[in-house]
């Protein structure tokens, strides 16, 4: 028996200060580098958009708080040009953003189609509306679940 403790000992010992070890801060979140299809029909990197601080706005056409939240976004997108904002719509397809685009009276920049939701892991999208805000590197700023109000979005982007 007592030879069990002297060997379990100096292993008990280790695995301790291993856990008590302080821990590197969790790796920064960074915007994807993806190829994804724009409303137009084009082509675009994800990763193109960086250069310039990044709203990323995940959306979809049925879903009512991206309904209500998106003037205020589109507006935010045109009061703001050194801001690259993004509007990633997720499971449609370009007929019904043309439809919602319509049925509003807008005109969405810079939309993104992603209509197999592919990139709701990379983004760790969990329900819709979510905003992400990225810094000109695409390093992961802040991220926003739900409707996005006035002012909560002015504060976001007084931040940049």
């Amino acid at each position: 028996m007592r030879r069990w403790f002297w060997v379990a000992l100096p292993c008990v010992v280790l695995a301790g200060f291993w856990l008590l070890q302080p821990r590197a801060a969790s790796e920064v979140e960074v915007l994807p580098s993806v190829v994804l299809e724009r409303l137009e029909g084009q082509t675009v990197n994800l990763a193109d958009f960086k250069g310039k601080p990044i709203v990323l706005n995940a959306w979809a056409t049925w879903c009512a708080p991206c309904r209500r939240e998106m003037p205020l976004l589109v507006e935010a997108a045109k009061a703001n040009p050194e801001i690259n904002f993004v509007f990633l719509n997720i499971s449609d397809g370009p007929l019904a953003v043309r439809a919602f685009e319509d049925e509003l009276n807008l005109k969405i920049p810079n939309v993104l189609l992603d209509p197999e939701a592919k990139l709701s892991d990379p983004l760790r999208i969990q329900g819709l509306p979510v905003t992400l805000l990225y810094d000109a590197k695409g390093n992961l700023v802040k991220r926003h679940i739900g409707e996005i109000e006035a002012a909560e979005l002015e504060a976001l982007l007084q931040a940049f």
